[in-house]
């Protein structure tokens, strides 16, 4: 698995981690009056991931993305959180948290066939 391709699994890692705990935020804040929802724009970054998979992006664009996400931090919206629907809050986490796990399994799998590649055995 190329470097590049590392990085791009660990900016989408990223995201799914950071759209949870955002969601998990604004579940939190729900119970608050007047407490605002926090947003983030991920659209850059996923069209970021997107170009790389198109083949668009080089390898130093992922590693300007991943400085990118850890600079991200979320705002408050001019929507309150407590008119948010709870069960799409709660939808956003458990796909985050798939998607997430989703990656994970994969790079596990990776890293066994590359250990394999390289003893010979698993």
């Amino acid at each position: 698995m190329e470097a590049s391709t590392l990085d791009a699994v660990r900016l989408s890692m990223g995201l799914q981690q950071l759209r949870a705990e955002l969601a998990s935020s604004n579940v939190a804040r729900a119970g608050t009056p007047g407490a605002r929802a926090r947003t983030i724009d991920f659209a850059g970054l996923e069209n970021l991931l997107a170009a790389y998979g198109e083949g668009r992006a080089s390898s130093a664009d992922l590693s300007a993305g991943l400085h990118a996400l850890a600079a991200l931090s979320p705002r408050d919206s001019s929507v309150e959180a407590a008119s948010l629907g709870l069960d799409t809050q709660v939808a956003e986490m458990s796909a985050a948290s798939m998607n997430y796990q989703t990656l994970g399994e994969v790079l596990s799998r990776q890293f066994g066939l590359m250990r394999l590649a390289v003893t010979g055995r698993s």
